[in-house]
């Protein structure tokens, strides 16, 4: 004949079975673990996102900004791991507690379990830990990507290979947009004379019907293509230096030495396209045109 342990309570001190005692305490220990979410915070992810350099960069940002996203990597599969042996302390917590449980009613000693449990709930807390120190480094790592934008040697080197890659890219836009320009006016010209002839002598509807055919100042021949060829080739003409890009290549002493007279050229340039206006509420406002 087998009895049931019994469980008592007495002035508040928990007299539970040695067995049941054991489960609890296990059970407590795991709890301890830290969640994922609570380390790999939103915060910590952003850190992997948003790089401020270029395909031009120096090696020193590229192999920076590497160690960031090796590290976010690494964040994510703990994360991933963690949930795994979360699932895998359960486990051992259930079979622990079932196998207690059978030998309860069996009257018989229970199998050793602790072990398989505490280790389950020691890789649990370990990975919480290794995630906390691999999102510290992740934070060290973007400072040590951030500090390169005070580093003069690292920012003149990746200006200079800019500004060789600048200077021909600007060749390049120019010759073709000056092939491109001339292209587009040639089809703009061909589409006026072929409208004219499909719908002016050739055309056999009515005349009410011929007037929503008109493409005057549509398609091809619209206003907006002109105005952006117009402007295109301003801006690829240009000869003030501040627009054209040529101040911004220019070596830093002499930038540095004339910055201060290009901005105030700049600004008179701004006053003389600023005028005051009323506006429909009688206010007197300033808007720049």
């Amino acid at each position: 004949m087998t009895t049931e342990p019994k469980n008592y309570t007495i002035l508040n001190h928990d007299v539970s079975s040695p067995q049941e005692r054991e489960i609890k305490a296990l059970k407590a220990k795991v709890s301890r673990a830290t969640r994922p979410e609570d380390i790999w915070t939103a915060e910590a992810q952003i850190q992997a996102a948003d790089p401020w350099h270029c395909d031009l960069a120096p090696v020193e940002a590229v192999e920076r900004w590497a160690k960031v996203q090796e590290l976010s990597d690494a964040c994510d599969d703990l994360e991933a791991r963690w949930n795994d042996l979360e699932t895998e302390a359960e486990d051992a917590r259930k079979n622990a507690a079932q196998a207690h449980a059978d030998a309860m009613r069996k009257g018989v000693k229970a199998p050793a379990t602790a072990a398989a449990v505490f280790e389950a709930d020691a890789a649990l807390e370990g990975c919480s830990l290794v995630l906390r120190e691999t999102v510290r480094d992740l934070y060290r790592a973007r400072a040590s990507y951030e500090s390169l934008l005070k580093d003069r040697a690292f920012l003149g080197k990746y200006r200079k290979a800019v500004i060789s890659e600048f200077n021909k890219q600007r060749k390049r836009a120019a010759d073709a947009f000056k092939t491109a320009a001339g292209a587009i006016g040639e089809t703009r010209r061909r589409y006026a004379v072929l409208h004219e002839l499909t719908m002016g002598g050739l055309l056999d509807i009515p005349e009410d019907a011929q007037g929503y055919l008109v493409l005057s100042g549509k398609g091809w021949l619209q206003a907006d293509l002109s105005t952006a060829i117009s402007t295109i080739t301003r801006q690829v003409g240009e000869t003030d230096p501040f627009l054209s890009g040529e101040f911004l290549t220019a070596p830093m002493g002499d930038i540095n030495a004339t910055a201060i007279e290009t901005a105030e050229r700049v600004k008179a340039d701004i006053d003389k396209t600023r005028q005051n206006h009323y506006s429909r509420d009688g206010i007197v406002s300033s808007r720049m045109i």
